[in-house]
């Protein structure tokens, strides 16, 4: 079994809480009961870019479900610990194969956008279908209702975290979070 390093879990617990925070304190509530709009899902890109799929799934996973909890949406907090997990998981197997230099964009683009779609689709499937056995105010028209919010959160999201990734490539950020023995 692969050990994990000091640094590689206090890099994974500050990306939790910046997910926690990200998402906290940019809430604004939708439509559905527990549903609501923010912008974790940019800190959840960054950390998958930089830090790699497994990062971005356990920060995606753990800090959304976390924020949920804290907001009292209870309800959505496993859906969004699959969801969100799931998304930084994409985000960041896609992006993995990126070397920081200009033939890479297409690829940091296109994992930010599958990304994306992930969280999209993924919550629609959820509100049209699983939510619906907990809460009758669920299914296909809530799941509807809710798309507007869930794109614009998506797309916001994704233009934040590919300004926030370049930036973030230009200070080289991967050579100072890189793993021991890269």
């Amino acid at each position: 079994m692969k050990s994990i390093s000091t640094k590689r879990v206090v890099l994974n617990g500050l990306i939790i809480a910046l997910v926690f925070l990200a998402t906290y304190f940019t809430h604004i509530p939708t439509p559905l009961p527990g549903g609501y709009f923010n912008l974790g899902d940019t800190v959840i890109i960054v950390a998958a870019i930089i830090l790699g799929e497994r990062s971005g799934m356990i920060a995606g996973a753990i800090g959304s479900m976390l924020a949920d909890f804290a907001y009292g949406g209870f309800l959505f907090a496993p859906i969004t610990f699959v969801v969100k997990g799931v998304e930084g998981f994409v985000v960041g197997a896609i992006a993995s194969g990126i070397k920081n230099d200009k033939s890479d964009e297409l690829r940091r683009l296109f994992s930010i956008i599958a990304g994306v779609v992930t969280m999209v689709a993924g919550y629609f499937i959820a509100e049209a279908t699983i939510l619906r056995v907990f809460d009758e105010a669920f299914g296909i028209a809530a799941a509807i209702s809710e798309l507007p919010a869930n794109l614009a959160q998506g797309g916001i999201s994704a233009v934040l975290g590919y300004t926030l990734s370049i930036l973030l490539k230009k200070v080289d950020i991967k050579e100072l979070v890189k793993k021991p023995g890269d």
